[in-house]
């Protein structure tokens, strides 16, 4: 049975360390896969021959059973609910997970947040066997980042009602919220299945961020969250401050980039190449009909000459993937964990009225002619996180103190063990109840001993805070461009 996929965003995003930590506030909002219009037509080279001609025949069967249900089945049905419906089950047939049939609403949505700010939790979803999937990571700095969310958590309720058979448009409605609103979502990740309180906030427009590292004042450390039309355009201007605040060598962080606008990392290439080096290869039915290469038309004549170093990890995708693989041919060290794969590009066209198709018309190739699709680009050097931060947010639904057991009590006495507290096990014992009191004296939470939802709070605020502290990839980074 094919699997069932119909992809959706709430007003959220995504990005940085990795797995994420429960607190703050999350925004939905969508990330969209798809390139930009006058990207896909500068590849888009197809020869006459490779163009498939349908006829009146091929489609009699489907104009014959659309009369038959129209004309004899018992109830009344909307007959554009079956156009809609025929639309969609011949793009599923396709058996490709990144086409997709979309409504006029979903289109929308998608484009309209290219770029911008919105309001919500911060996710980007799909629908798999009838229920919502986050299929990237939450955006950088958003609250669903900091509320631990991952790749691949399903989420069973919203605010206690399930989520199974309705349809991305209703989920979306249900998540979506005014900043400092609250959501609660159910989620199941692998066998496990807890609850997270999350507050609604507002994710910022930008996906470049930048700063003098504190411990190195020679180096700029960027964090690029996601290719949008700006994108490119953010990063030169930040370089350019940074260089004036006195960076002599950059750190350029692509961890849970999940991609976007597939231009905008070629442009960002374009900077750290010579021009006439290849960024990557398109191809259409196994022939190559694009090679791009780093230009003055690309790049404006702006380059990065100082010594760089970039960081990738497995949510590393598509655009930072193309990014990641074009320094990487020039010897630029990656530092982290295989990216994710993802080497097809996709388009949305009309269909119709109200209709569209997000269809793959092309994959790409890394420059010396490699896939990456799902295999992703590998790092030089390899640096993992902690495992600490690998945990699942703590659930709130219990007010968890001595006497609990279970895997969820586990976690919170490794979180405890990570701050430096003498937790083991997966009994909330009287070192746990201790270690509790110790985070509530430090937060002027009332001592009871018990794991409440305010000290739930700042326990993995704390632990976020170490995780930033403990970045292994980045301290790599540091020392290689020390050498």
């Amino acid at each position: 049975m094919m699997k069932k996929k119909v992809k959706g965003k709430c007003a959220l995003q995504k990005k940085t360390l990795p797995v994420p930590i429960v607190i703050i506030v999350l925004i939905c909002t969508v990330i969209v896969t798809v390139v930009v219009t006058h990207f896909i037509e500068q590849k888009q080279i197809l020869k006459n021959e490779s163009v498939v001609k349908i006829t009146r025949n091929d489609l009699d069967d489907i104009q014959d059973l659309y009369d038959l249900i129209s004309t004899n089945y018992v109830d009344k049905v909307d007959k554009e609910t079956l156009i809609q419906g025929a639309l969609k089950g011949m793009t599923e047939a396709v058996g490709d997970s990144n086409s997709e049939f979309l409504t006029a609403k979903e289109t929308k949505e998608r484009q309209s947040q290219v770029a911008g700010s919105f309001e919500g939790i911060g996710i980007d979803f799909e629908i798999q066997n009838r229920l919502p999937v986050l299929n990237r990571v939450p955006e950088k700095n958003s609250p669903a980042e900091k509320a631990k969310l991952k790749m691949g958590d399903i989420i069973l309720k919203v605010n206690g009602k399930s989520t199974k058979d309705l349809s991305v448009d209703t989920v979306t409605s249900m998540i979506r919220g005014k900043k400092g609103t609250q959501v609660t979502l159910s989620l199941q990740r692998g066998a496990e299945r807890f609850d997270v309180v999350i507050e609604r906030d507002v994710v910022s427009e930008d996906t470049v961020t930048g700063s003098i590292d504190k411990n190195h004042p020679t180096v700029g450390s960027i964090q690029i969250a996601n290719f949008r039309d700006t994108t490119a355009l953010e990063f030169r201007t930040i370089v350019e401050d940074l260089r004036k605040e006195g960076a002599t060598s950059f750190v350029i962080d692509l961890r849970q980039n999940s991609g976007g606008l597939l231009a905008e990392a070629e442009r960002v290439a374009s900077y750290f190449l010579e021009n006439g080096d290849t960024i990557a290869q398109f191809s259409n039915n196994k022939q190559v009909i694009s090679i791009d290469k780093a230009s003055k038309k690309i790049d404006q004549g702006f380059k990065v000459k100082e010594p760089s170093v970039f960081l990738i990890d497995q949510e590393s995708s598509y655009g930072a993937e193309l990014l990641a693989a074009a320094v990487k041919n020039k010897n630029y060290s990656l530092i982290g964990l295989t990216t994710f794969g993802k080497g097809s590009v996709q388009t949305i066209s009309p269909i119709g009225k109200n209709n569209y198709v997000q269809l793959t018309i092309m994959k790409w190739y890394t420059p010396d002619g490699s896939s990456v699709e799902g295999k992703g680009v590998t790092p030089t050097i390899e640096a993992d996180y902690p495992a600490y931060a690998k945990l699942p947010p703590i659930s709130k639904q219990s007010n968890w103190r001595v006497g609990d057991s279970g895997d969820a009590v586990k976690n919170i006495n490794t979180m405890l063990k990570a701050l430096g507290y003498p937790t083991d096990g997966d009994l909330f014992n009287e070192a746990t109840r201790d270690a509790v009191i110790g985070i509530q004296t430090e937060n002027n939470l009332p001592e009871t001993g018990a794991l409440d939802d305010k000290t739930t709070d700042a326990l993995q605020t704390k632990l976020f805070n170490l995780i930033k502290a403990n970045d292994v990839a980045y301290a790599k980074a540091i020392e290689t461009l020390q050498k």
